[in-house]
């Protein structure tokens, strides 16, 4: 079970990365790699709701904390003073 929370939590990461690093990629790059996190984070969830409705809400709860958790650690912080602007 824990595996598994990490694993979502890691997919979540992982989209944040590749959303990040999206307008750097060539098209081409940053399509593919936005299609494998989209499938292997379906097959996650799917694979989580074959084992019970609780297990596939938290597969999304996990995906979604690991997305925020990127955000949140990696992303320039605002200043008042950007935001302002």
């Amino acid at each position: 079970m824990f595996a598994r929370i990490i694993v979502g939590l890691l997919i979540g990461f992982i989209a944040g990365l590749v959303e990040a690093f999206g307008p750097s990629m060539s098209k081409k790059w940053q399509n593919m790699s936005e299609l494998l996190i989209i499938l292997t984070g379906l097959a996650f969830i799917v694979s989580s709701f074959a084992f019970g409705l609780i297990f596939g809400f938290m597969a999304i709860i996990e995906i979604t904390a690991g997305f925020c958790a990127y955000g949140k650690v990696f992303q320039p912080k605002k200043t008042s003073r950007s935001l302002s602007r």
